[in-house]
């Protein structure tokens, strides 16, 4: 607190607190908490002297308050006196007569510091924002993101367009497919390929084992007419006409060979043989009924596609009851038909039985064929005076990147078996 005194007429000295307002000395008992009496008498120490003990006053509380006044020389009328806590300050006198306070002690941390921390705190505060904002449109392109598989692209042609522009129409992936655009990929041998279907889809078959698997097959066809059929003149009906009408190949009447040969056998292996590849072939039309539509129903030019297609369903096998059920039937009814020239040392639940296991086994090749990066294709000849096709020859139309070749490569020649 600062306090202004001055020596009045009589040598009385008298005190004004600049906060307070006047300080009569004469009258201690009148002085305010903050008031001071100052001795005339007392000699005011210069600078560089160590000053007076402070004098102890009184407040109205009760506190005793040690305060130390410095009274400059240079001024008799003007002096200023400040009040410290725990240790006292020097004054200074200025120019024009008046004693000011000393400056005070700084407290917390500089303006400069404070300015500082003020930048460095804006600086982060905006990297953490735009670090934010950068994560928060980052999310919401993904989330807005389309696939390129998920349509196809189209370019609308204008009818007013530049000269120097060309017009491009992009071609849907199985569309590309089929027109070549896959001619460079090997089919045969996908494991030196980048295709991701290499980690797929299983090795493809070579000649020698398609060849080996399809004569098995046949076979077991033939197998079956020589050990459940045998060779003795039956008389044909009129209803029995209309049934072997369905059976054969198409070339020739199944009921005029098994009447004209001697051997009535053969004729039932070939028929047998017709039939069995007319319901497991996905060639066979409305007669194919055993063949899967999910694999047959997809482009056959795609072939990777198609490859696909029978390993999914080879993988899942749902369909088996249903599938079981439609071979039993055809079974039962290629067994009824030919009924007169079954052998009778095997009874009738024998004879369907082995036929259905025929008939199973006939669907998985053709199925496992389908699945091969090859088009492949069963072929009859004509009866001729050399006897009668008793199984069909087979022949590669493809070649390993999927081409059709104009000479197709015969894997099994028909076997043909007088008659």
């Amino acid at each position: 607190m600062v306090f202004t005194c001055s020596t009045g007429p009589g040598g009385e000295a008298h005190c004004t607190d600049l906060l307070e307002g006047p300080i009569d000395a004469t009258n201690p008992a009148a002085t305010p908490a903050t008031s001071i009496l100052i001795n005339p008498e007392t000699p005011t120490p210069s600078f560089g002297e160590s000053p007076s003990p402070g004098i102890p006053t009184t407040s109205q509380f009760g506190n005793s308050v040690d305060i130390t006044a410095t009274i400059s020389q240079t001024t008799p009328n003007s002096v200023s006196q400040s009040q410290t806590g725990s240790a006292a300050a020097a004054s200074r006198t200025s120019s024009d007569g008046s004693i000011s306070s000393p400056s005070q002690k700084a407290d917390g941390v500089s303006k400069g510091a404070a300015a500082g921390i003020a930048i460095a705190t804006a600086i982060v505060g905006a990297a953490i924002a735009f670090f934010i904002a950068w994560l928060l449109f980052k999310r919401r392109n993904r989330s807005r993101g389309i696939s390129p598989y998920d349509s196809t692209p189209e370019f609308v042609p204008i009818s007013k367009v530049d000269p120097h522009v060309t017009q491009t129409t992009l071609v849907p992936l199985a569309t590309a497919a089929a027109n070549g655009t896959k001619q460079d990929l090997n089919l045969a041998d996908l494991s030196h390929s980048s295709n991701f279907l290499a980690g797929v889809l299983p090795q493809t078959a070579d000649d020698t084992t398609v060849s080996e698997k399809t004569s098995v097959l046949f076979d077991q066809i033939q197998l079956h007419v020589e050990n459940f059929y045998r060779d003795v003149h039956a008389t044909i009906t009129p209803s029995m006409e209309s049934g072997l009408a369905r059976f054969g190949t198409g070339t020739e009447s199944l009921v005029e060979l098994l009447q004209g040969v001697s051997r009535p056998t053969v004729a039932i292996k070939h028929a047998l043989m017709a039939f069995v590849w007319s319901i497991v072939s996905p060639e066979g039309g409305k007669d194919a009924a055993l063949f899967p539509r999910d694999v047959a129903d997809l482009s056959p030019a795609y072939i990777l596609y198609k490859r696909i297609a029978v390993h999914l369903h080879t993988s899942s096998p749902s369909n088996t009851h249903s599938r079981k059920s439609d071979i039993c039937e055809a079974a039962e009814h290629f067994s009824l038909t030919f009924f007169p020239w079954a052998n009778p040392n095997y009874n009738d639940q024998e004879k369907d039985e082995h036929l259905v296991q025929v008939i199973s086994n006939a669907l998985d090749l053709s199925i496992w064929l389908y699945g091969q990066s090859f088009v492949y294709e069963f072929f009859w000849e004509g009866v001729g005076m050399r006897g009668m096709v008793v199984a069909p020859g087979l022949r590669k139309l493809s070649d390993a990147k999927g081409r059709l070749n104009g000479r197709p490569q015969v894997l099994l020649e028909p076997v043909v078996v007088p008659a």
